[in-house]
C-alpha cells in the first residue's frame, strides 16, 4: 500500500525535475539575463535606499550621530590623499553642528569603520580636544562630494555592532540605590590596556569592575578567561562571568554563554 501511494508522487517529482532541466537547458541565456537584471535591480534599490536614509540623517542631525569624514575631500588646496576620521555629533544648533573627531587619521575607510566596530569611541583618548564645526546647509553637498563618506545613527548605543555612546544609567529606586560611577572607568582602562596588548594589567582592571558588578567588565573578563589572555585558560571561570553578565541582560554575554555551553556541554549541566 505504501508503495502504491509513493510511486505516483515519485513519478511526478521526476517529471517536474525533467521539465525544469529542459527549460534551463533551452532558455539558460534568458534565465541568466533575468538573474543579472534582478541582481542589478536589487543592488540599485538598496543603494538608492541607503542614499535616501543618509540624506535624511544629514537633513535632521542628532546628537551622537557618527560620521566617517574624508579630510582629503575637504582640504582642496592640496593634492588629494584619502584621510578618514571618525566624527561624532556633540551639539546641534539651528544653522550648524559641532562634532568631535578622532585623534587618528586613517588612510583606509575600512580602518575607520573597524575602530567603530571595536568600541574605540568609548575610549577617553579616542577623540581630540578641538572640535569640528560644519554648516548644516553644507552637509548634503559635502556628502555628494564624499567629504562626508557615511552617516550612522546609533540603534540604542550601537553602530555596526560597536558601542558609540554610554547607556543611560537607571534612576535610583526611591533615591536609595547608589550607582558606582567608577565601574566604567576601570572597564575603559582595561580596554585601553588590552588594545596595547598589556593583557595582565587589562585583566586586573576588568576584574576590579567585574567584582563590583559591571556587566561589560564581567563579559570582558570572561573572554580573557576563555582565551587564556592575561591569566591561565579557565573555562569554568569564563562560564561563571559570562553567566553573571548575562543575568544583567548583557546580550553579547548571553550569546557567548550559549556558544560556550554548546562547545563544552559539561560546564552547563
Amino acid at each position: 500500500m505504501y508503495s502504491r501511494l509513493t510511486q505516483p508522487l515519485l513519478q511526478s517529482l521526476f517529471t517536474f525535475h525533467g521539465f525544469i532541466e529542459r527549460v534551463i537547458s533551452k532558455h539558460y541565456r534568458v534565465l541568466l539575463v533575468i538573474i543579472l537584471i534582478a541582481t542589478s535591480a536589487y543592488s540599485y534599490i538598496s543603494h538608492t535606499q541607503n542614499i535616501a536614509l543618509q540624506h535624511s540623517l544629514l537633513t535632521h542631525p542628532r546628537i551622537d550621530d557618527v560620521y566617517v569624514i574624508n579630510l582629503g575631500r575637504i582640504q582642496t588646496d592640496r593634492k588629494y590623499q584619502a584621510q578618514y576620521r571618525v566624527a561624532q555629533v556633540l551639539q546641534v544648533a539651528e544653522n550648524k553642528i559641532i562634532l568631535t573627531q578622532s585623534t587618528t587619521t586613517y588612510r583606509r575607510k575600512r580602518d575607520a569603520e573597524r575602530a567603530i566596530k571595536l568600541d574605540a569611541l568609548m575610549l577617553n583618548s579616542f577623540f581630540r580636544s578641538e572640535h569640528l564645526i560644519l554648516e548644516r546647509e553644507a552637509l548634503l553637498s559635502m556628502f555628494a562630494q564624499n567629504a562626508i563618506d557615511d552617516v550612522y545613527r546609533p540603534r540604542e548605543i550601537y553602530v555596526m555592532g560597536g558601542i558609540v555612546k554610554q547607556r543611560q544609567s537607571p534612576l535610583p529606586i526611591n533615591h536609595k540605590a547608589h550607582i558606582n560611577n567608577s565601574l566604567t572607568t576601570h572597564n575603559n582602562e582595561g580596554i585601553r590596556l588590552y588594545r596595547q596588548n598589556n593583557f595582565v594589567l587589562a585583566f586586573n582592571s576588568f576584574k576590579i569592575a567585574a567584582i563590583s558588578g559591571d556587566a561589560w567588565a564581567q563579559y570582558n573578563l570572561a573572554g580573557m578567561f576563555e582565551l587564556g589572555e592575561g591569566t591561565s585558560l579557565d573555562l569554568k571561570q569564563a562560564h561563571y562571568w559570562y553567566q553573571k553578565s548575562a543575568m544583567q541582560g548583557h546580550q553579547r554575554a548571553l550569546h557567548a554563554l550559549e556558544k560556550l555551553c554548546k562547545s563544552t556541554q559539561s560546564l552547563c549541566l
